[in-house]
């Protein structure tokens, strides 16, 4: 029996141990201490274990619920777009026969989509979209890209959207670039494969390397998978977007919705299930399923983008998620220093990231103090030269900024709630009292002179 409760013990102590490394030390250790093989399997387990704390704080779930109902809404002007695309390359056949093969377990939706794009187009212009159709079209397809941006927002803990004429000439942009990359994806194939087999019959040296191009065929559907959420994950997000960031979360991502494609479509998972409870409807329900994956999968690849450039800023972040007032005042007055000796110096703004960077702080906690300086106008946001990068600087006059000007600007932010309470109205009294003694004194300097 005491061997049985020791071993129980240990292993107890085992799950704490590795519960203890993964929340708390994985984050307090520099990386520069460690041999670089040791050090990089660190760095790799905190760009997973951001991503899946991302995944769950920013309620990933629900957002691709919300985008999952928006895309179906969206889904006969997306299709419609695509063909109108496809139908100026000649490839609109491909697409439809490569549509008709990958959803064969959705074959009745698929069918009634495609019959509702070509009847949208035919309605338009047969082919030219125009009039209330590409007003219908393009605001449908532009409320999609809205909320995805929303949510990649989130993810990057962006509280400012773009522009709206900046929405609307990337919006516009990748509304042509997409299209034209899923069709790659998708009909490219049909269309290489049945051009091959075609030449082969005619010449008969084409024979021996029919087979060789068709293997290299079977991984475009990747390539051009990778190269569209490597498109979104730079540019959709309002901030400056690494590209290599960008790039290993869209392989890895996109690795994994086609592999999720290919095992749900080719093995028509849960089809008899499905046919059993819901008869001839049971297409929408697999669809609906299919098209929430797809967006979880996406939208956790920008969680790995996210984690990819920011990991090596939330060293000793657990130690800032109780950080007391005293340590925040005083990070406030790191921060405000640094922005303003630059804007003296007359240099460039300091992005967040900069800031972070250069005084160690965690990228979240240095957005937040930002925040707050920027509401209580002490700080104000500007555009840099670099694109979706936001730099900043005072907003108020530095020869004004003393410590006790700060802080009670940070305290006086926000509403005032007025009750009838004489002892409250005392307090408040003192406080201010308490405020103008604390201003008097020597200590009292502008923080340009820190």
């Amino acid at each position: 029996m005491e061997t049985s409760g020791g071993k129980s013990k240990g292993r107890i102590s085992l799950f704490k141990r590795i519960q203890n490394f993964i929340v708390h030390d994985v984050w307090s250790v520099n990386l520069d201490d460690y041999p670089p093989i040791r050090s990089r399997m660190i760095r790799y387990l905190r760009i997973l274990l951001l991503a899946y704390r991302g995944f769950v704080e920013d309620r990933v779930l629900l957002r691709a619920s919300a985008l999952t109902y928006f895309s179906l809404m969206s889904i006969v002007p997306i299709l419609a777009m695509a063909f109108g695309i496809a139908k100026g390359f000649g490839m609109d056949k491909y697409l439809e026969i490569q549509l008709r093969q990958s959803f064969q377990a959705q074959g009745e939706i698929m069918t009634q989509l495609i019959d509702f794009s070509n009847s949208l187009l035919q309605r338009t212009g047969g082919g030219i979209l125009a009039g209330i159709g590409i007003v219908i079209l393009f605001y449908s397809v532009f409320k999609v890209f809205n909320h995805i941006e929303r949510s990649l927002n989130d993810i990057w803990n962006i509280k400012k959207t773009r522009p709206f004429s900046r929405k609307l000439s990337d919006y516009l942009a990748l509304m042509l670039i997409a299209p034209i990359l899923l069709i790659a994806a998708s009909g490219a194939n049909v269309f290489i494969s049945t051009q091959l087999t075609r030449l082969s019959d005619k010449i008969e040296w084409m024979a021996y390397f029919s087979s060789t191009v068709l293997f290299i065929l079977r991984f475009s559907p990747y390539f051009f998978t990778w190269l569209l959420l490597t498109i979104i994950y730079i540019a959709m997000p309002n901030t400056k977007v690494r590209v290599k960031s960008g790039i290993v979360a869209a392989i890895l991502a996109g690795t994994v919705f086609n592999i999720t494609q290919w095992i749900y479509i080719d093995f028509q998972v849960g089809v008899s299930r499905y046919n059993a409870i819901y008869g001839s409807f049971a297409a929408l329900p697999l669809f609906l399923a299919w098209l929430q994956i797809s967006w979880l999968i996406v939208l956790f690849g920008a969680e790995l983008a996210f984690s990819h450039q920011n990991q090596n800023l939330y060293e000793f972040e657990k130690e800032s998620e109780n950080i007391s007032d005293n340590s925040r005042k005083a990070m406030v007055i790191i921060i405000l220093n640094r922005i303003i000796k630059q804007f003296i110096a007359g240099d460039k703004p300091l992005s967040s990231g900069e800031l972070s960077k250069e005084l160690k702080i965690p990228i979240r906690l240095v957005r937040e103090l930002l925040q707050s300086l920027v509401e209580c106008n002490i700080l104000t946001q500007t555009i840099t030269v670099q694109p979706k990068t936001y730099g900043f600087q005072p907003a108020t006059c530095v020869d004004k900024l003393t410590i006790a000007y700060v802080y009670n600007a940070i305290e006086q932010s926000g509403t005032e709630i007025k009750l009838n309470n004489p002892q409250l109205d005392r307090i408040v009294g003192i406080h201010k009292v308490f405020m103008e003694k604390i201003s008097e004194l020597p200590e009292n300097i502008l923080i340009r002179d820190i």
